[in-house]
């Protein structure tokens, strides 16, 4: 063999193989692939199971602390429900209270003006003795134009006898700019005649309800008493139409 000079010389190595060497070389290099799968296969499998029972483990345990949460919540609702419901039945036990202590309030004022009032008619003082106008009260009614009205005459004497006579009730007031003075019997449809004819030996209540015309703006009621009699009086009252419609 020729050799040039200068160039580069590579040696030459003829080794031997065993036949079938290819092949086996292949298997192994299979199984190596085929055992690094499984492996990795085995231990993903292995450590997927871990995790998942770990997460079945905190997955049981938040939903025993949910339920357990849940069963607070419960409890605490309920006693909110209980003391709610308790504050609502004090709460209308004292407005029940309130109510009742101002009902007897009420009754207790009321029965001690009746007790005034027969005191003045059976102990009367020296100069409170005779015919008299003892009281006029103005209410507004259900309509906004139509007033209860109560007049209360009483008799403050030896009270041996009845007294009679005669009532003229009048309603002063301003009709289109003017003052006028309208009769009750205008005004209240029940009543008839000149005026209300009274009799009594204590007391006497003259009550009803009038219309205020649309017109017709009440100030004053006026009162007149003219009993009948040897020992007859005349007697005259009169009491402001106040805003809350009470005289």
């Amino acid at each position: 063999m020729a050799v040039v000079k200068g160039s580069v010389q590579h040696e030459l190595v003829i080794v031997k193989r065993a036949p079938g060497f290819r092949l086996w070389r292949f298997f192994w290099l299979l199984a190596l692939i085929a055992g690094t799968a499984a492996g990795g296969y085995f231990y993903g499998y292995y450590d997927s199971r871990m995790q998942v029972r770990n997460l079945t483990t905190e997955r049981d345990f938040l939903a025993g602390s949910l339920r357990k949460s849940e069963q607070t919540i419960d409890d605490l609702t309920q006693r909110v429900a209980i003391l709610e419901k308790g504050g609502e039945v004090d709460r209308r036990a004292a407005e029940d209270f309130r109510e009742t202590v101002r009902q007897l309030s009420d009754e207790v004022a009321r029965l001690e003006q009746d007790v005034a009032f027969y005191k003045g008619i059976m102990a009367p003082g020296s100069g409170d003795k005779g015919l008299r106008v003892s009281k006029i009260d103005i209410l507004p009614a259900e309509r906004s134009d139509q007033y209860n009205y109560s007049v209360m005459l009483t008799q403050v004497v030896d009270n041996t006898s009845y007294i009679q006579g005669q009532a003229a009730i009048n309603i002063v007031g301003v009709r289109d700019g003017e003052k006028v003075v309208v009769p009750l019997r205008d005004l209240d449809p029940t009543i008839e005649g000149l005026g209300v004819v009274f009799r009594f030996r204590y007391f006497q209540e003259i009550k009803g309800t009038l219309t205020v015309p649309a017109n017709f703006i009440p100030e004053q009621m006026q009162v007149v008493l003219q009993s009948q009699g040897s020992n007859s009086q005349r007697v005259e009252e009169t009491r402001l139409w106040t805003s809350e419609g009470e005289a």
